[in-house]
């Protein structure tokens, strides 16, 4: 036991000062090198205390050589274009002047409620409002609003205008990718038929939308399906 607890004060520090050279990222805005490298380094950390006749060293050496190809590669990608790209690819451009890039959506293997997830935790609730919504390369929604939606401030406007006019345009999600969304559909005293019937008149079926939203105004925007 005794033994246990040395290796554990001995890996401890290596270990934190293993991850402070690799940069000061939060989780999610690691790389994906950066990402693999914090995954083995963490397996070979604990290797020592699982099997206890194993000599400390065999774990803290493989770490640090893990450490020298990571602080290597991230040069190589400072220096190099195509290893940057070649590694972490390329941003992804999901929305368009205010249209979503469903080809691109497919591709990178996101759902509408997964988009429309991110965009509420950046306070966006209406798609008609992004001029621009690019996907980094570490995994970070970048959100460019239209010039009219961005955040005024009390030299454009005053605190009264604001505050009548708060709330007016979040968007409430009825159908998501053709199917009906019965909650949001109650938020705004709607039901079912209203849905089929303003889809009527537009002449879609409900499997050719991809995206309808309605906001407080009453304001209805349908995004449809591509092939």
């Amino acid at each position: 036991m005794l033994n246990v607890l040395i290796k554990i004060l001995i890996i401890y520090p290596v270990f934190i000062i293993i991850i402070r050279l690799m940069g000061k990222r939060q989780v999610g805005q690691l790389q994906l090198s950066e990402l693999v490298t914090t995954f083995l380094v963490s397996e070979l950390a604990v290797l020592p205390i699982q099997s206890p006749d194993l000599p400390i060293h065999r774990a803290i050496i493989p770490m640090l050589f893990l450490l020298c190809i990571e602080i290597i590669v991230s040069f190589a990608v400072i220096k190099s274009p195509f290893i940057k790209k070649l590694l972490y690819g390329n941003p992804s451009i999901i929305i368009i002047k205010g249209e979503i890039n469903q080809k691109e959506l497919r591709k990178l293997r996101i759902g509408i409620n997964e988009l429309l997830e991110e965009l509420r935790i950046k306070n966006v609730f209406d798609i008609s409002q992004v001029e621009y919504a690019i996907l980094e390369q570490n995994g970070q929604l970048a959100i460019f609003l239209k010039e009219e939606h961005q955040a005024l401030t009390i030299g454009d406007v005053d605190k009264k205008t604001l505050s009548n006019n708060t709330g007016d345009e979040l968007s409430h999600a009825v159908v998501l990718d053709g199917r009906i969304n019965e909650s949001n559909l109650k938020l705004i005293s709607k039901n079912k038929e209203w849905v089929l019937e303003h889809l009527s008149k537009k002449k879609l079926k409900l499997k050719d939308v991809f995206l309808m939203t309605v906001n407080n105004k009453g304001i209805i925007n349908i995004v449809k399906k591509k092939k």
